[in-house]
């Protein structure tokens, strides 16, 4: 492998691993037991990635551990910041949207990589990579409409507990159905 496709795989191993991280981190946070489990399931697909580019890494081992320990997430002061403002001020929403425009970006770099990758089994993972980073964007859009429709259905229960609450009367089915559109 020349130095050229080397550095590509070094970065997709930089790119796994901080999404990796980014994975561990929001499964701590998020309180939705389904945006978990697609957290979960993003954390062991990034995994088997991580693990996949650093078999096919062909520098020095030390090297790859070095790469690994200064490119993690919390080594980058863009993703210590991002990590720390969702600590802060994590939902479910924020996550899964930070972690679509993560995929995409994934995206573009994987397919640069893929233009430029010659080594038939290099070029084959970046290939396979690429679509199967495409259906966890899949994943996380339907995941991120779940959670929005979620949460307008508790909006409108809200403003109708909280109107009830105000009139003091019990709201007939008719008014119930129109205020709850």
């Amino acid at each position: 492998m020349n130095a050229m496709q080397n550095a590509a795989i070094a970065a997709a191993i930089n790119i796994e691993n901080r999404s990796l991280g980014f994975y561990h981190a929001v499964i701590g946070i998020v309180h939705d037991s389904n945006t978990r489990r697609v957290f979960e399931s993003l954390a062991l697909q990034g995994k088997t990635h991580l693990e996949m580019f650093c078999n096919l890494y062909e520098g020095d081992r030390e090297e790859l551990v070095t790469i690994l320990n200064e490119n993690n997430l919390y080594a980058n002061p863009f993703y210590s910041r991002l990590l720390q403002s969702i600590e802060a001020s994590a939902t479910e929403t924020d996550a899964l949207r930070i972690a679509l425009e993560e995929k995409l970006v994934c995206i573009k770099w994987y397919t640069v990589f893929l233009e430029t990758i010659r080594e038939p089994h290099a070029h084959a993972l970046f290939d396979r990579l690429i679509t199967t980073t495409g259906e966890q964007c899949t994943t996380l859009r339907k995941e991120y409409r779940r959670i929005m429709k979620t949460a307008g259905t508790e909006a409108r229960i809200g403003y109708v507990r909280k109107n009830l609450r105000r009139s003091n009367q019990p709201l007939n089915n008719k008014q119930y159905l129109f205020q709850t559109r």
